[in-house]
C-alpha cells in the first residue's frame, strides 16, 4: 500500500509532466484500481479495528479516496458535460 499511497501522491502530475495523452486511460484505470485498493482497506480497517469506526482517520481516508476520483478523466468529463457522455474540450 506504500507504492500505492506514492502513486496517489505523484501519479497524475506525473502523468501531465511526463507522458503522452495515448496513455491517459492506461493511467485513469490505474488511478481507478488505487481507489479501489483504498477503499476495501477502509472497509477492512473498518471491521477489524473497533477504534477505527467513525474516527477523525476514517473520515480522512475516505474523504482522501473519494477526492481521487476528480483524477480520474473519465469520471471529471461526465460531472462536467452533466452526464450526457459528451467529452468537453
Amino acid at each position: 500500500m506504500t507504492a500505492v499511497t506514492i502513486y496517489a501522491l505523484f501519479g497524475d502530475d506525473l502523468r501531465y509532466i511526463c507522458l503522452p495523452i495515448e496513455v491517459d486511460n492506461a493511467w485513469y484505470a490505474m488511478t481507478s484500481t488505487a481507489i479501489f485498493l483504498f477503499l476495501f482497506e477502509i472497509i477492512l480497517a473498518f471491521y477489524a479495528k473497533f477504534e477505527y469506526r467513525f474516527s477523525f482517520f476514517f473520515f480522512l481516508d475516505l474523504v482522501s479516496s473519494v477526492t481521487m476520483l476528480f483524477d480520474v478523466g473519465w469520471f471529471k468529463n461526465s460531472i462536467s458535460s452533466g452526464g450526457s457522455g459528451v467529452q468537453s474540450a
